[in-house]
């Protein structure tokens, strides 16, 4: 899809979906993450993996041994979300010039210019609905005020079927200011600096307007670029012995001078 087309169906749809993302590098960043798994199941449950095929040793530990370790210990789980957008692998994969030529250039920019980037993270949904989940939110509430952003949001070890949980959005969303259960907590959790998470329980209040609820799935090399009104939440991995990972970043015009900058990492 070529750069007038995807300005154009972003335009129109507040979401666009591209062939943009560099396999090579989710490759390394797969095989990498496995070894992080593989190190703390080795630590923490003193368990080891007898499997010589590499393939199956590495989706077996991306899943059934992410699993085992969430069940053991959440925290074990956090310390390895927290690590790996620390990564020299991560770093690589979300500054990739592609995504940034595209980002800019939905933010009418230089396709070249520099970026500020946060709020990064790979969810890690276990099967089921758990704590974790985020419901219906618009990430304009909850950024950096008066920032002009997009955010990216890929699969980064398999592809996201509807199944393991697409990404939830309320179409033509965009358009509007939506009210929903948890904008009054917005506010007091924002002034506070406190972390926010919308529930997955979170529900609709606007009423004056009807918009259809779509689920996207989204393949290995794929990315959504959404605008930063649309409203939105996860899936729910449906599956029994899968995880659900998806990246998801904020990149934001850095030159913008009307934006109340401080230092944000919602994820």
């Amino acid at each position: 899809m070529k750069i007038q087309a995807i300005n154009k169906t972003f335009n129109e749809q507040g979401y666009v979906k591209v062939n943009c993302v560099n396999k090579g590098k989710l490759k390394i960043l797969k095989e990498n993450f496995s070894k992080m798994i593989e190190v703390s199941l080795k630590k923490n449950l003193n368990y080891s993996i007898n499997i010589k095929n590499k393939l199956k040793k590495i989706n077996y530990l991306l899943n059934e041994g992410m699993i085992l370790l969430e069940k053991a210990n959440h925290n074990y789980l956090s310390e390895l979300y927290d690590q790996i957008v620390k990564s020299s692998n991560y770093y690589d994969l979300i500054s990739d010039k592609n995504i940034t030529k595209i980002s800019n250039s939905l933010l009418r920019r230089k396709t070249n210019d520099n970026l500020y980037i946060n709020s990064s993270s790979i969810r890690m949904d276990t099967p089921g609905i758990t704590p974790y989940v985020y419901g219906w939110h618009q990430d304009n509430k909850s950024n950096i005020k008066n920032s002009n952003f997009v955010q990216v949001w890929m699969p980064v070890f398999s592809n996201i079927s509807k199944n393991l949980g697409g990404l939830h959005i309320l179409d033509k969303s965009f358009k509007y200011d939506i009210k929903t259960s948890h904008s009054a907590i917005e506010i007091s959790k924002l002034k506070k600096k406190q972390i926010l998470r919308a529930s997955h329980k979170v529900k609709i209040l606007s009423k004056n307007f009807k918009l259809k609820e779509k689920v996207i799935s989204c393949n290995l090399g794929q990315a959504i670029f959404f605008n930063k009104k649309l409203m939105h939440k996860s899936g729910i991995n449906k599956t029994k012995n899968r995880m659900r990972y998806v990246c998801s970043n904020f990149y934001h015009d850095i030159n913008n001078s009307n934006w109340q900058f401080r230092k944000l990492e919602h994820k």
